[in-house]
């Protein structure tokens, strides 16, 4: 289920100590523990109840016999344990345990769980449905039962087939590249249509009653680095955001404005894997760095900050270990924790589960 265009390489493990202790963490800002014990969270959005929603990428498969080796990412175990997850009242939610509202999506991760991928995406549309995005996997490295249909596809909540998403980078490998290989990551649901990023094809498919369209090719400044989407999210200017993971070079990475049809406007810069963008209502851009903020002399930091830009151009930031998808509302941001960890904590530690933090900005 891995490639060189997903979080779940060598390239991402290596970066990691074998084993870290609280005592490793950095000093963390004030924050509030809102849900514990996620299945390698990701994508974040807000439903139409006032809640949130999270996509959980699951742990693929603790049974020796469901992995798989021989790839780039090393070893990798397959299951059906991507989640849906719900937080009602999110804004006074306190270590809640995870309310799981779809379960049984195909994942692939470590054999300790960590870096999965799977049910990445999730967002809810005006009109109430919920559509889940799943990565791609190879079908001759499936084991037999364990969710291959889903493969590539985006969902709805009962898991029905709404369009092959890796199908179309097949096809028509819109960006052009001899490597051609779909890892589809992130969905926004519009009114009308979905739009889904793929971190593989780095492009964003337009998805309308099933059918699938270009919607845009990302630019990417070298045929060696790719731009990688992992978030697309909708501002409250109704323009189009999309973060990029840039093959995880430190401050290559970018989050890049759209108009509704994809023309590009504007580029920020300066990022360092970024894998969660959310812009608040007075025009504040948010943006998780998934390896951000650790110094280079400092090998047991755990990496990880939000970063926060102001209209002015002004950049602060808080650390949050492996952040993904995140959302602002009412002076509250909400940011996935943890987002590499298996419920059952990271590195050998339960305190390093999946989790939802929640900031007062």
């Amino acid at each position: 289920m891995a490639g060189s265009d997903d979080l779940t390489g060598a390239s991402a493990r290596s970066r990691l100590a074998d084993h870290y202790t609280a005592a490793s963490v950095r000093a963390l800002a004030d924050h509030e523990v809102v849900v514990s014990g996620l299945d390698n969270p990701r994508q974040l959005v807000w439903d139409n109840g006032g809640g949130i929603r999270i996509a959980e990428a699951g742990h693929g498969s603790y049974k020796p016999e469901n992995c798989v080796s021989g790839g780039p990412e090393g070893e990798t175990c397959i299951g059906r344990t991507g989640k849906i997850s719900r937080v009602v009242n999110p804004g006074r939610a306190t270590d809640r345990e995870p309310y799981r509202i779809a379960r049984g999506f195909l994942s692939g991760a470590a054999p300790d769980g960590t870096f999965a991928v799977g049910s990445d995406g999730v967002d809810q549309g005006p009109l109430g449905r919920t559509f889940v995005q799943e990565t791609y996997a190879p079908p001759d490295v499936l084991p037999q039962g364990t969710g291959g249909r889903q493969s590539g596809k985006l969902l709805t909540l009962d898991k029905r087939i709404v369009a092959n998403i890796s199908a179309y980078e097949f096809r028509h490998n819109p960006d052009g590249e001899d490597d051609v290989h779909s890892n589809p990551y992130a969905v926004l649901a519009l009114k009308e249509h979905q739009l889904v990023a793929d971190a593989g094809a780095d492009a964003i498919i337009k998805v309308r009653d099933g059918k699938k369209s270009l919607w845009t090719v990302l630019p990417g400044d070298t045929d060696e680095v790719d731009p990688v989407p992992t978030s697309i999210v909708q501002g409250p200017d109704n323009l189009i955001y999309v973060g990029t993971l840039y093959s995880l070079q430190p401050d290559k990475a970018r989050v890049l404005q759209y108009s509704r049809d994809g023309e590009l406007l504007r580029t920020w810069r300066r990022f360092t894997s970024v894998t969660g963008v959310a812009v608040g209502k007075g025009g504040a851009l948010f943006v998780s760095e998934l390896f951000g903020g650790c110094p280079p002399d400092d090998p047991n930091c755990i990496p990880g900050r939000v970063v926060r830009i102001a209209p002015d151009g002004t950049r602060t930031s808080v650390p949050v270990p492996f952040p993904a998808g995140l959302v602002v509302r009412k002076g509250n941001l909400f940011v996935n924790a943890w987002s590499i960890a298996p419920a059952k904590g990271a590195f050998g530690n339960p305190e390093f589960s999946g989790q939802v933090w929640r900031f007062e900005m």
